[in-house]
This record gives C-alpha cells, structure tokens and sequence, in this order.
C-alpha cells in the first residue's frame, strides 16, 4: 500500500441503502483519520447522499445513477471515465456487489480496497476476507474491518461499535419546521413513527398494532404524532393514519429523506421498525424505540444510550429472510402493544422526554 502521506484522493463506494449508509459512517471517519491530508469523496446512489452530506467527513459526493445515465455497461464506462479524470489514488469499497470492483477497477484507480466476495477477489489490490468472527459482530464492524485492512496494522476492533452522528445543515432544519409550522404542530411536543421496512413484511410489525400504541401514547401524554416513510412504505402509514385519526400528520412520501431526517431530530420518542429510519434516528440521538422480527439487534440494531429494542425470542428468529417461511410471523406477532408501548414510556422519562 502507498504512504497515508502519497494518498491525496479517496473515493468511496458508499453501500446502497440508508441503514447502511449510516453503519459506515464510522468506518468513513476512520478513513479520514488514517489519511487525514486526503480528500474524500463518495459515490453513492441517490437515496442515501443525504446521509454523506451530513456526516462532516465526505469533501464531495458523486451520484451514483445507476437506473439513469450509468446505466449497463456504456453507462458504466461513462462513469469511469469521469472517475479516472478526477485521479483518485485510493478506492474504499463498502459496497460488495461485483459492480463497485469492476467500476473501480476500470477507472484505473491504483489501489482498490474491499471485501473479496462476488468473484472480484482478482479486482482488488487490498482484498479483505469475511472472516467468522466479522460476520458475529455489529455491522458496524463489518465497515471498520476494510480500513484496518487498508492499514495493514491487523489490530483489533473496539470492543464496543462507535455510534454513527449526522449533523443537519440549518436549512434542512428550517424546511422541517416550516413543516410542522404550517400543521400547527412546531411548538408541541411529537412522537414519531414509521411503520414501514422495504426489506419486506419480516420486518413490519402490524399497522393495527402501532396505530393502538401510538394513539394511546398521545392520549395519555398529550403528544401530537407525526408518520414518516418512503414511497414503499405509503400503504403502511396510510393505514396507521387512518387508525389514528387526525391527531395524526402522515407524511410518508411527502418529504425529502434530508428533511425526513430533520424531522426525525425533533422528535422526543421515535417508534420504529427495523429500517434505515431507525438507523438515522439513533445517528442523530433522537431517543428510539426499534421493533425487530426477522432480523438481529446484535448485528443491525441501532447504536447509543437512548435506544431500546423490542423482540421476542422465538425458534425460529432471527431467520433473516424477507417473507416468513411458515406464514405465521411469530417474531412480530408475539410482541404487544403493551410491550412497544411500556417501552417508550420508559425511554421518555429517562430522556426527560416527559411522561
């Protein structure tokens, strides 16, 4: 590998989805620290460059367009073509699929560093391997293993995952309080929630049951309740809303994730599903309440002092798919409303949310 002092130029291949876009956060800082006379900028889709221009260590950010104009393989020369011209030294691959290799590799970046899986062992320079014992831990960990690859130091990891922090500009704070200013709801006290997961129904606890936590969580405390989602996630929230009544603003859909995500700073308890929401939610300290069925607190759960997760032990959980296999999604259906709702009473009086 070349000196940290020889590497100018870094680009980062930012992994595809908002939950794990915030789960490298820390990884990308302690590529900064390890080079910290570099200039770091990450190419990523759309939907998750928010979360980089709020981290504070990305200098610039390339939209990956992947469906647009980079598009099958003359879109991906087209891009590369773009990369080689910026003249990038390094690569960091947080995203494993054969593609971010291959792209990386063709742009004629000299060191490339990532993960050897999908056949792309041969594309990289520094080629990390999934070790068990990476695979038991936070995926946090998983990001923070390629750079101590990277620097070749084979140290060990922390014993605890560093929390990943977002930091807003004011503007997008401006344009989620005009928001709440223009519902009549920007001097109340909220509670948010998202009631949807594009991984699939694995991770969705029922919009029945979260519309009778919510209600009773604003009854008993006085609360207005705001919902948020994506465009999957409109038929989940439309139904919580509908449950709810209009104490309820619903405004799935409606906002950029940037502004989504000032919104959720606002908010004095955020109940949620697995999902990158929660991630962002965590990252920014808003007190979380986090529902997991199919998928594993240990390894994806979300991050600091002010979170709680909610999950039944079943025999068959964690399972990781994406549909239930035996229909009968035990994992989600065993926990009560009770449950989710004794839950954020408590992480709201020790936040002093109130209560």
């Amino acid at each position: 590998m070349a000196k940290p002092t020889d590497v100018k130029k870094i680009l980062v291949r930012a992994p595809n989805w908002i939950g794990d876009a915030v789960m490298c956060l820390p990884a990308l800082w302690a590529l900064k620290k390890a080079y910290p006379g570099a200039q770091v900028t990450v190419l990523a889709k759309g939907r998750v460059l928010p979360v980089f221009k709020a981290s504070l260590t990305a200098d610039n950010v390339i939209e990956y367009e992947s469906s647009g104009k980079h598009k099958g393989i003359i879109g991906r020369i087209k891009l590369s073509q773009r990369i080689r011209a910026l003249h990038f030294d390094l690569a960091v691959l947080f995203q494993n699929a054969f593609d971010a290799a291959f792209v990386s590799f063709i742009s004629g970046i000299p060191q490339r560093a990532g993960y050897a899986r999908d056949f792309r062992r041969l594309l990289l320079t520094v080629p990390v391997a999934v070790t068990d014992e990476i695979k038991k831990k936070h995926e946090v960990f998983y990001y923070l293993n390629i750079i101590n690859a990277l620097e070749g130091k084979g140290r060990a990891l922390p014993p605890t995952p560093p929390v990943p922090q977002l930091n807003l500009k004011k503007d997008i704070v401006a344009q989620a309080k005009a928001i709440l200013s223009e519902h009549g709801l920007d001097k109340k006290p909220i509670i948010g929630v998202a009631p949807g997961a594009s991984y699939g129904p694995s991770k969705r606890w029922a919009p029945e049951k979260f519309a009778e936590t919510l209600a009773r969580l604003s009854r008993e405390s006085g609360f207005s309740i705001v919902i948020l989602g994506g465009g999957d996630d409109k038929d989940a929230c439309a139904k919580v809303a509908s449950l709810i009544g209009p104490s309820a603003l619903n405004l799935a859909g409606k906002t950029t994730l940037d502004v989504a995500m000032a919104l959720l700073g606002v908010f004095k308890v955020f109940v949620t599903n697995d999902s990158g929401l929660m991630h962002a939610a965590s990252a920014l300290g808003t007190p979380t309440v986090a529902i997991f069925g199919s998928t594993d607190a240990a390894k994806t759960g979300p991050l600091g002092k002010n979170n709680r997760v909610v999950s039944k032990k079943t025999p068959c959980a964690p399972c990781f798919e994406r549909e239930c296999r035996y229909r009968h999604y035990m994992c989600l259906n065993s926990i009560s409303t009770d449950d989710v709702y004794i839950t954020a009473v408590e992480l709201l009086k020790k936040t002093k949310g109130r209560f």
